[in-house]
């Protein structure tokens, strides 16, 4: 009789462990959370500049596929542009959308996601046309792989909530290029230079970025324009233009 008492103690107990666990879950994933407000004229301006930065991604995307000769450049040219578009276009949008709505908390997911997106793609063309071989493939592979862990995460737990994790993993994603230097600086220097310039302002970007003060996040933009500008001249002319 006490050991039944015993059990059904236990059980009560690991029932309201289970439950605490649940709601905290459910409350953790489910329960929303609004983005920063700034005022309409600094979301103006944060729309406006990465709406720039989409028309921007189609000319440099027509730029490339025009001088395309391979495979592998054809398929980094594409791959390239779409991370450039995915994540100007949702940036454009996200801050087009008025404060407290659940479309812009939607698009502010879409927007983090789309900077995982926008880092594995730039080392697209990069990995399969100049690195190339089994070690760009796999390298790529890779970072792909590390992408998906990272937009599942937002998907998931939404940007705030592991904003933490979210901020190095950027960092540590986009400077894991240091790893096919060796293979890089021996036949193009040039791409070398440019890789390493915009990975810096991208970088120095992530200070205003990660800060909460008036008018940083459009700052954070310009870094954002300048370091994809960077990019894509050391990539068409290094690359595409060889």
């Amino acid at each position: 009789m006490e050991k039944l008492r015993n059990n059904v103690a236990y059980t009560g107990s690991q029932t309201k462990v289970e439950v605490t666990l649940n709601s905290a879950y459910k409350k953790m994933v489910r329960k929303p959370v609004d983005p920063p407000k700034r005022s309409k004229l600094e979301e103006i301006g944060n729309s406006i500049t990465h709406g720039l930065g989409s028309i921007f991604s189609i000319v440099a995307f027509i730029l490339m596929i025009r001088v395309a000769n391979t495979t592998q450049e054809i398929v980094g040219a594409i791959v390239y542009f779409v991370g450039l578009m995915v994540l100007f276009t949702a940036s454009c949008l996200y801050h087009a959308f008025p404060h407290g709505s659940a479309v812009k908390r939607l698009f502010r997911r879409f927007d983090y996601s789309s900077i995982y997106l926008l880092i594995g793609a730039t080392f697209a063309p990069i990995l399969l046309c100049s690195v190339g071989g089994v070690f760009g493939i796999t390298f790529f592979a890779v970072q792909c792989a590390v992408v998906a862990v990272g937009i599942t995460l937002i998907a998931v737990f939404g940007p705030s909530r592991l904003r933490k994790i979210h901020i190095p993993l950027y960092l540590v994603l986009g400077w894991s290029g240091l790893a096919f230097v060796p293979q890089m600086i021996p036949s193009n220097v040039g791409l070398f230079v440019f890789t390493i310039l915009g990975g810096i302002i991208y970088s120095l970007g992530v200070i205003p970025f990660a800060i909460k003060k008036k008018c940083a996040h459009f700052i954070w933009h310009f870094f954002v324009l300048g370091a994809a500008v960077t990019h894509w001249i050391g990539i068409y002319l290094f690359i595409f233009l060889v």
